[in-house]
C-alpha cells in the first residue's frame, strides 16, 4: 500500500475540516478539557490532594488517549461508509493507504494538540513537557491502530461506537483504578495507557527513566503496536475498507 502525497494532503485537509463539522467528534474533543477545568476550578483549585494538578493531568490525559486515537479515528472511517463517500473516493483512485493514513494523521495531531492544552491548563513544570508529549505520542500509536480496526469493521458510526466502547473502557478503567484495586493494578500493567502513569510518574517523582518498570511500560506499547498491525492487516485483507 503505497501513499501518494498529493492525495494524502487533499484527504488530510478534508478530514481535518470534517472533524469539527461532526458534533460527536467535537464533543469528544471538548470533554477532556472541560474535565480539566472542572477539577481545577471546582475541586478547590487542587487543594484536595485527590485532585492535584498531577492527578488531573494523568486522569484527563488517559481519558483523551482512550477517546481520540480510538473512537475518533473509527468514527471518521465509518462516517465515510455511512455517507457512501468511501466508494466515491475509491473510484477517484484513492488508495486504502492514503485513506487510513490521512485520518490517522489528523487524530495524532488532534491528540498532541489536546495534550498540549491539558498540560498547560494543569500548570505543571515545563521541564517534563517534552517527555509527556513523547509518551503521549507512543501510547497514541499503540491505540490508533485499533481505531482503524474498529473503523473498517463497523458499517456506520453507531456500530463504531458499539465496537469501540469495550476497547475504550479497557484503555481507560485499569490505569484510573489501579491505585484503588489490586485486580486493576495487575491488569493495568498490560494496558498501554498505564505507560503514561508509569513513565511520566517516574520522571515527576525524580526516579530513573531507564528503570525496569519504565522498560516494561515501553515494551507494552511496542507489543500493542505489533499486535495492532497484525490484527489490522488480517482484517484489511479479509474485508477491505468497504465490504
Amino acid at each position: 500500500m503505497g501513499i501518494k502525497l498529493h492525495v494524502f494532503r487533499a484527504l488530510f485537509k478534508k478530514d481535518f475540516k470534517n472533524c469539527f463539522m461532526n458534533r460527536n467528534i467535537s464533543l469528544m474533543l471538548v470533554l477532556p478539557i472541560l474535565f480539566v477545568l472542572l477539577y481545577k476550578f471546582l475541586m478547590n483549585g487542587g487543594a484536595d490532594e485527590s485532585f492535584s494538578p498531577y492527578f488531573t493531568l494523568l486522569m484527563c490525559s488517559v481519558l483523551t488517549l482512550s477517546v481520540i486515537p480510538l473512537n475518533i479515528l473509527a468514527m471518521l472511517i465509518s462516517e465515510e461508509k455511512e455517507k457512501h463517500t468511501l466508494r466515491s473516493l475509491m473510484m477517484a483512485n484513492v488508495g486504502g493507504a492514503e485513506f487510513i493514513a490521512s485520518k490517522a494523521a489528523v487524530c495524532l495531531i488532534l491528540m498532541i494538540a489536546e495534550s498540549v492544552i491539558i498540560y498547560l491548563l494543569c500548570g505543571l513544570a515545563m521541564n517534563l513537557f517534552a517527555l509527556y508529549l513523547g509518551v503521549i505520542f507512543i501510547v497514541s500509536l499503540a491505540i490508533i491502530i485499533f481505531g482503524a480496526v474498529v473503523g473498517i469493521s463497523a458499517k456506520d458510526q453507531m456500530a463504531a461506537g458499539t465496537l469501540g466502547t469495550p476497547l475504550m473502557m479497557l484503555f481507560l478503567v485499569p490505569p484510573v483504578f489501579s491505585t484503588m484495586n489490586n485486580f486493576f493494578e495487575k491488569v493495568s500493567v498490560l494496558v498501554p495507557t498505564t505507560s503514561l502513569y508509569t513513565i511520566y510518574g517516574a520522571a515527576y517523582s525524580k526516579l530513573p527513566l531507564m528503570s525496569r518498570d519504565n522498560m516494561i511500560a515501553f515494551g507494552v506499547c511496542v507489543a500493542w503496536i505489533v499486535i495492532g498491525i497484525i490484527v489490522f492487516m488480517r482484517i484489511y485483507k479479509k474485508k477491505g475498507l468497504d465490504d
